[in-house]
Formats: C-alpha cells, sequence, structure tokens
C-alpha cells in the first residue's frame, strides 16, 4: 500500500493480490486449513481514509466509484459490502485501540471501493491492513506494529501480506501455515495482468467445503519452479508454473469457474488461473499493450468485469510509516 498523510487525518492505497501458486496441505483440528501459497499485490486498488473522531464510535462509510464496475445481474454480490462490525476494517481497528489501551478512541473511515468482494482477491484482508496501519498512525507509535501484526494474523489469513510480503520494492511472497506466516520474495521484472471478475461470487467456507468433499487425495505439488522464474524474470516458466488446487471445488460453486476460463483461452496469454477461492481469475500477459486489449474484449463480450492490473511495487510499510510520521 502507499500511505500518505491527508487533511485531517491519513490516506492509504490500497492493492488485492492474486495467487500464483495455491495448494492446500490438508485441514487442522482448529478447522483452518494449512496452505502454501505465493501471492503478488496487484494494482487493482481500493482508498481508505482516517480522521480522528471526539467520541468513542468507529463509523464506516463505502462509496463506490465509476472504475469500480457496475453490478452485471440482478444476483451480483460484488459490491454488497458491509459497513458495521461485519466489515474487517471496522472490527481491526476496535482490536487495535484495545490492545493500545485506547478503547475510548473513535475513528471515521471512508472507503472508495474498487476491489469486488467474493473474488478471491483479498481486498476485505487488504482493507483491514491498511486499516491497522492508519489506526496506528492515528492512535500508535512504530514499536506498536508487533501488536498489528498479531492482531491481522487472529483477524485473517491473508492481511499478515499486506503488511510484511514487500521486498526490493516488489510484493511478492510465500505464505504458510493459514497464510499468516509470510516469506517474501525476489522478483526482478514488473509483470502484467490481467483479472476477470464473474457476476456469481464463490465464498471461500463454500470451495474448501467442496475440497473436503473430495474422496480422492492427491500429492501437494511444490512453487519451486515458479519462484526461480519470478526471481530470474523468465515470464513463460512463470505462466506454467501458476497452479491453484481451488479450481476444481470452486467448479462445483459456478460454473462461471469453467465459463471465464474458456473466454480467457481465446487470448494469447501466457498463463491463467484462478485467484484464491474465487471466482476472480487472471491471466498474465507479455505486455501492458496486450493486457488492455483483452481487457476492452472481455467489457465488450465477456459479461464480466475486467481491469488490467500490474505487479504493485511500493516501499515497505514501516519505511513508509516512518517517513508519513515524520511529515506530521
Amino acid at each position: 500500500m502507499i500511505i500518505e498523510k491527508s487533511q485531517g487525518g491519513f490516506r492509504a492505497t490500497v492493492p488485492c493480490k492474486i495467487n500464483l501458486f495455491l495448494e492446500v496441505l490438508g485441514k487442522k483440528a482448529d478447522g483452518y486449513h494449512s496452505i502454501d501459497t505465493v501471492m503478488m499485490a496487484v494494482s487493482l486498488v481500493d482508498e481508505l481514509q482516517i480522521t480522528h473522531r471526539d467520541d468513542d464510535r468507529i463509523e464506516l462509510s463505502i462509496e463506490f466509484t465509476k472504475d469500480s464496475g457496475q453490478s452485471l445481474d440482478g444476483e451480483d454480490y460484488a459490491w454488497q459490502i458491509p459497513a458495521d462490525q461485519n466489515n474487517l476494517i471496522v472490527r481491526a481497528l476496535g482490536r487495535l485501540r484495545n490492545a493500545l489501551g485506547k478503547p475510548n478512541s473513535g475513528a471515521s473511515i471512508r472507503l472508495i471501493k474498487r476491489i469486488p468482494a467474493l473474488a478471491g482477491l483479498g481486498g476485505g484482508s487488504a482493507d483491514a491492513a491498511a486499516a491497522l496501519t492508519l489506526g496506528l498512525l492515528l492512535w500508535g507509535t512504530a514499536e506498536d506494529f508487533e501488536k498489528a501484526r498479531t492482531i491481522a494474523s487472529g483477524l485473517g489469513s491473508d492481511i499478515n501480506f499486506f503488511l510484511d510480503g514487500q521486498r526490493d520494492g516488489f510484493w511478492l511472497a510465500r505464505c504458510t501455515g493459514r497464510g499468516e506466516t509470510i516469506e517474501p520474495l525476489p522478483c526482478s521484472t514488473p509483470l502484467h495482468f490481467v483479472i476477470a471478475h464473474p457476476p456469481r461470487g464463490c465464498g471461500t467456507r463454500e470451495v474448501f467445503a467442496a475440497l473436503d468433499r473430495e474422496v480422492s487425495q492427491w500429492s501437494p505439488r511444490k512453487p519451486d519452479g515458479l519462484i526461480i522464474g519470478l526471481e530470474d524474470g523468465m515470464i513463460q516458466i512463470v505462466g506454467k508454473e501458476i497452479f491453484n488446487r481451488l479450481e476444481e471445488p470452486a467448479k462445483q460453486i459456478t460454473d462461471w469457474i469453467d465459463r471465464s476460463r474458456m473466454q480467457i483461452d481465446r487470448y494469447d496469454h501466457r498463463g491463467q488461473c484462478l485467484s484464491g477461492s474465487g471466482s476472480a481469475r487472471f491471466c498474465l500477459c507479455g505486455s501492458r499493450e496486450q493486457a488492455e486489449n483483452i481487457v476492452n474484449e472481455l467489457r465488450s463480450n465477456g459479461g464480466m468485469r475486467a481491469y488490467y492490473a500490474p505487479s504493485w511495487q511500493s516501499l515497505g510499510i514501516a519505511e513508509q510509516y516512518n517517513r508519513v510520521r515524520n511529515e506530521s
């Protein structure tokens, strides 16, 4: 994300993520699944603004811009996003102020939403990571970052990636456990992606439940080839090594998984895959021009939202935090 000071408070521009690799290693006693995934942040973004309140309320307002993309039919839930305690932003800030010993502190948050829900793009997790960071600017200090990390790992599997997944400018990491254990990875070149999101979403619990019902077992794959390709800038290898174990169970949730795959396969991409538990999927392109051409055609003929989303680059959160704090 990119953190800035704004009038009366602070602002963050927040990228989403795609899963270049996702393997499920098993189900744990607590009901969560152990995974091995390689996530990359890409430039489809939300914006979050936070200001101090004189009371103890945490109030969230959500706005949708023209570039968010319209609902595609009457059952399209991409923009039905709660603004109450069911939103990770509100929950994250509530837990943060308690951890900081400031339970009576309040905040107003304005979320400008572009990342669709029920997509597997981690938009809610990214927004929660931004809320924790901006909350620290409002109420805490740099020494409180470990408290934010602990809160993040307790709230959701992807949030820690958006706090600690940066290396040498790129946000790319191998994430294990439930996804909260982060190992940033090297990347030698910017990548160009198209993200396509159909009018049917996939709930994460539904997809994992479908996976658990599968009788067949599998030998877990490893992302070693993908990691080498990313480090060496070998785009063809990256495209061939893209993989998601949740692709098959997601097909049981909606036929749009196959429909969008077939739409994208009409184009000369380098590789495509479901992101997270879906229903969004992405394809890797050889250039920005190719990606933008595919986006325009999918929007016109595919019945889906489509976005050009290059790999996201920014400084690490701690470095940005210190810079903004020094400016305040």
